[in-house]
């Protein structure tokens, strides 16, 4: 009797913890809350240097290729999309050289190749704002 009594006290506790953990697994633990503007800007500050974008555009004046302010007036007055530009998705519209398009294309397939979603936001959102930064 108490054998019978121990197993159906184990079952009981094998189903209970079972229904537990079921709805442990139906939770998204890879939801990741949206980052804030300044978080974003912070980020693709960082990520601009890091994937070497810097190398090539200063914020205000024209090094190797346009400025980051530059830049980003162009695609404001146009109203292009440029992290379908950097995705490798559309064209660019900001006036360069061909030999200047390449490299922006090498760079485009080589330092942004595995960049993620949100890295990639955190750029657009840093270049965007670059010039408010600039005047704070």
């Amino acid at each position: 009797m108490m054998r019978l009594l121990y197993f159906f006290i184990v079952i009981l506790l094998l189903f209970s913890c079972k229904t537990e953990s079921k709805d442990t697994t139906d939770k998204d633990v890879n939801t990741h809350p949206e980052l804030s503007k300044d978080s974003k800007i912070f980020l693709g500050n960082r990520l601009f240097s890091e994937k070497t974008c810097i190398t090539c555009h200063a914020i205000n004046r024209k090094k190797v290729g346009p400025s980051v302010v530059e830049i980003m007036t162009i695609y404001k007055e146009k109203n292009g999309n440029i992290v379908e530009f950097l995705r490798g998705k559309s064209d660019p519209i900001v006036d360069t050289t061909a030999a200047q398009v390449a490299i922006m294309q090498s760079n485009i397939n080589g330092f942004l190749k595995n960049i993620t979603d949100v890295e990639l936001d955190a750029i657009s959102t840093y270049m965007l704002h670059v010039d408010d930064l600039n005047t704070k």
